[in-house]
């Protein structure tokens, strides 16, 4: 059963967390493996134990089996305490639970007649006013009884928190206890146990996924900030890994996780793709604009030139000085042939990036330059529609923009779906989770 959320007006948050149920189904899964391990000890014991084995191997095979069986007795001895110690936690966390939800329960309805009444006093404060100049009546019986009822609601819940305080203290030990046995832990098994007791650990992967949901929200107006949504996914997906490894947190996480990170980097490798087929449609229509004006400028002057060739060749009757004079005109109107071209490719790679509407910005995901980027690799496609790499541009860039657009929005829809999950599955989703924990590495 869901815990309640609201705990007003006595707590700001559930006072006796836990899930019963959960224990009770890890207790399940104890008594298994306990009588698996119990088995695999008594198989090991009798073939330590069997003499139809002869010579050194045989020997020690049966002095291996038998340490070997002492260790699942060790193990199941700690299985079997353990869940023990669960069971009875379980029946009575449900109990504090009950306590403190009926404590809740009552609470609330005293708050509400506390909340009704009183509007009605105020309603009513010019007959209070004129009660008490007579020496009127006493406090409304039905508001004091309230204001009582809510104060031993708090006194219920303050008992059952302290019940709850004192009793998972006194389980805990227990179960330490039961551990703290012969059997010696590996260097792994003391990491995994470090993790177990860094809550800090979660705390921190929870702040810094919600943060980098906000900082992913802030990047669609100012993308400069993705990067900080990127490392902060980054430092989630190295806490879950470890938690996951040390079998203190789901592997569905780092999935999540690890789905995320491959999405922001579809959708950077994207904007970067972007950016060069940017830079490149301008160099293609620079070169275009060149050969066009230079052509241009040449056929305006082509009747020139010729006469100035011609005259550059003449030799009968014409003097040096004037062969010389053609010569130097017709190279300065190539030079400025030349001249024109190279004009005309300068205005073009120093022309300004073309501006964009909200539609078109909102349409790049909020990415300012993105938008800008693709508008003006489409521009130089319009200008020069005959050129097949500007066209191929055109094309790249949509495709690239596509996948900016793809991966933003699967990356949010899981990050939603992840966030309130819970909420629409009265916590299912998390149990689902829990079930993808398997610590790596074994104790031995």
């Amino acid at each position: 059963m869901a815990r309640p959320k609201d705990w007003h007006p006595l707590r700001e948050s559930d006072p006796v967390p836990g899930d019963p149920i959960e224990i009770r189904e890890q207790v399940e899964h104890m008594k298994k493996i306990a009588k698996y391990l119990r088995t695999q000890a008594e198989a090991l014991t009798a073939m330590a134990d069997a003499d139809n084995l002869k010579g050194k191997y045989a020997d020690e095979l049966a002095e291996n089996a038998r340490g070997l069986g002492r260790k699942l007795d060790l193990a199941e001895d700690r299985y079997r305490e353990v869940k023990g110690h669960l069971s009875n936690w379980a029946d009575e966390l449900e109990d504090f639970q009950k306590k403190a939800d009926k404590a809740l329960s009552d609470a609330q309805d005293a708050q509400r007649t506390i909340e009704s009444r009183s509007k009605s006093d105020d309603q009513s404060s010019d007959n209070k006013k004129k009660d008490d100049e007579k020496g009127g009546s006493d406090e409304d019986p039905v508001l004091k009884q309230a204001k009582e009822d809510l104060e031993d609601a708090r006194k219920r819940l303050n008992s059952a928190e302290g019940g709850y305080q004192e009793r998972s203290g006194h389980f805990a030990s227990k179960i330490r206890s039961s551990i703290d046995d012969d059997m010696k832990d590996s260097w792994w098994n003391d990491i995994k146990g470090w993790v177990a007791d860094a809550d800090w650990l979660g705390d921190i992967a929870d702040w810094a996924s919600w943060a980098a949901t906000a900082v992913g929200v802030v990047a669609m107006f100012f993308p400069a900030v993705g990067v900080i949504a990127l490392a902060l996914t980054v430092v989630v997906a190295a806490i879950h890994i470890t938690q996951a490894v040390t079998g203190n947190g789901s592997w569905f996480d780092v999935v999540m996780d690890l789905g995320a990170l491959k999405l922001a980097r579809n959708g950077l490798k994207a904007a970067k793709a972007v950016k060069a087929l940017q830079q490149n449609s301008r160099k293609t229509a620079a070169g275009l604009a060149k050969e066009k004006s230079t052509a241009q400028a040449a056929q305006a002057n082509a009747g020139a030139r010729k006469t100035a060739a011609r005259a550059e060749r003449r030799r009968g009757g014409t003097s040096r000085k004037n062969r010389e004079r053609a010569r130097a005109k017709r190279l300065r109107l190539e030079g400025e042939n030349r001249a024109a071209g190279k004009r005309a490719a300068d205005e073009v790679r120093d022309s300004e990036m073309p501006q964009i509407t909200a539609q078109e910005k909102a349409s790049a995901i909020g990415d300012r330059n993105l938008a800008r980027q693709v508008k003006d690799i489409n521009k130089w496609r319009d200008t020069y529609p005959d050129s097949a790499e500007l066209a191929s541009n055109a094309s790249q860039a949509q495709r690239h923009k596509d996948v900016v657009q793809g991966s933003w929005a699967v990356a949010t829809g899981l990050d939603t779906a992840d966030k309130t999950a819970d909420s629409f599955t009265d916590d299912g989703y998390s149990r689902m989770k829990d079930r993808m924990t398997a610590p790596v590495g074994s104790q031995w």
